[in-house]
């Protein structure tokens, strides 16, 4: 049988984050987001070597930066913030209140967005942004334009 070259559950591209404590990231995630650990290999230091994660139908990984990491280095070493992860739940408020509780904290409160979902940014203990969102609205194109002119004009 031939192997494929993209293994069976993944999709083309997935986000992967250099965090420092990584093994308190993953208990963070499963916490706030209901992640499940496919996956994990630790360095014989017992940091995170490499760590596979599903949130609903997506995959996370993940991992402690070291020297065998490709120079993959940790959100919290920057200034700012690089990494934003848009996450669409069944319902965003009791995913954000979750995710607040697990220890993430507010950037932007969870509301209708113009574009057609509710959503609110948060930001995890690590650094990393999140986007939590349901989808609420299909619309076209020029829908979400014109609505889009009419906020940023402050109509």
């Amino acid at each position: 049988m031939a192997v494929k070259p993209i293994p069976e559950g993944q999709h083309s591209i997935t986000p992967y984050l250099g965090i420092k404590d990584a093994a308190k990231a993953i208990d963070f995630y499963k916490k706030a987001f209901g992640a499940i650990e496919m996956f994990r290999l630790d360095s014989p230091d017992g940091r995170v070597g490499h760590a596979e994660l599903k949130i609903g139908d997506s995959s996370l990984m993940l991992a402690d930066p070291c020297e065998q990491s490709g120079g993959l280095t940790s959100s919290q070493s920057l200034n700012g913030t690089a990494i934003g992860l848009h996450l669409y739940v069944e319902n965003a408020d009791a995913t954000y209140a979750q995710a607040l509780a697990a220890g993430a904290t507010q950037v932007t409160e969870v509301k209708d967005q113009f574009y057609g979902d509710r959503s609110g940014t948060l930001k995890d203990p690590f650094g990393n942004l999140w986007f939590v969102s349901t989808h609420q609205e299909d619309l076209s194109v020029e829908e979400i334009r014109a609505r889009a002119a009419k906020l940023f004009s402050g109509q």
